[in-house]
């Protein structure tokens, strides 16, 4: 009967990468030029509102001024439109790459351009991940004001104090609550791989598909947190060591009116300006986005084909 290791899920990522190196270091390249664009286009975009209302400041201009109040709130609703843009970009973004991890465990010999594609699956995924970032918002304010109405019952009985009851029952309520979203994501990991798989949207489904296996997925899901915080304090280590040999050349950052002065440019010079500081942060961003995306993804890969198998062997 088919199933899979804990130990050998975990690890999965590790393994995408040292068996597909070529196609993850694809995948970073992409990833730049895709998170690239977005930012370019800020750039050019916000560059004249942020430079207009900085010389207004330097003129004197008070936030009580219409003037400088309607540049304000120029900003900020471009500001917020392009937030949703970028959620529903990055969010794009992470379903293809997932997918691509996906396709090197399930679909292995559909390997041209890097496993990478534009198609149903990839569109299913960001469709998926979409609906769950709602839920999950919706689901966790409902968890949150429960708990406050909870805490706050308790408060009110012992006269509003800050007793011990009172920090025991929040303390309590908040492991609760911590422990049952922890529980629902484990429940529903499969939504992902599964809907990749049957190139349709699946998410309940994993619900039962999980069922008696929880126990091991819990066991992934610990080990991969582990993982993911040994990455980032690795990179963590890397991006400080660049900030210290960046120190001397990126000085003059510092000087009075630099920031002011460097808004007014056009977005190339900004750029040019800011090149050294951009490519490193850049490229380790982009690296630790690569393998944190692979390390993450292709286990609940392993975990899917594994159950699928004993599921198709029990049929």
């Amino acid at each position: 009967m088919a199933s899979f290791s804990v130990g050998e899920a975990a690890t999965a990522g590790f393994g995408v990468i040292g068996r597909k190196p070529l196609a993850v270091l694809a995948w970073g390249l992409a990833m730049a030029v895709a998170l690239a664009a977005p930012v370019y286009l800020l750039t050019w975009v916000m560059a004249p509102d942020l430079a207009s209302m900085m010389a207004m400041g330097e003129r004197g201009g008070e936030p009580s001024d219409p003037q400088f109040f309607a540049q304000v709130m120029r900003i900020q609703s471009s500001m917020m439109l392009f937030q949703l843009l970028i959620w529903l970009w990055s969010t794009a973004l992470r379903a293809v790459f997932c997918s691509a991890v996906f396709r090197v465990v399930l679909e292995p010999k559909e390997s041209r351009w890097a496993y990478l594609r534009l198609g149903p699956q990839e569109g299913w995924l960001t469709l998926l991940f979409l609906v769950e970032y709602v839920l999950a918002y919706i689901a966790c304010f409902v968890i949150v004001l429960l708990g406050v109405i909870v805490v706050a019952i308790v408060s009110v009985g012992a006269g509003g104090q800050a007793t011990p009851t009172t920090v025991g029952t929040a303390i309590v309520v908040g492991l609760a609550a911590l422990v049952l979203i922890l529980w629902v994501a484990i429940k529903l990991s499969m939504a992902a791989p599964m809907t990749f798989a049957h190139r349709q949207f699946r998410l309940f489904e994993s619900w039962n598909f999980t069922r008696g296996h929880v126990g091991k997925l819990v066991g992934v899901g610990l080990l991969l947190v582990i993982f993911l915080i040994g990455i980032e304090v690795l990179f963590g280590a890397l991006a400080l060591g660049g900030v210290f040999a960046l120190g001397g050349s990126m000085s003059w950052l510092f000087q009075p009116g630099a920031l002011q002065d460097l808004v007014r440019e056009p977005p190339m010079e900004i750029v040019r300006k800011l090149g050294p500081a951009i490519t490193v942060v850049g490229t380790l961003m982009i690296v630790f986005s690569t393998i944190v995306t692979t390390v993450f993804c292709a286990p609940w890969a392993v975990a899917y084909k594994g159950l699928r198998g004993e599921a198709e062997a029990l049929a």
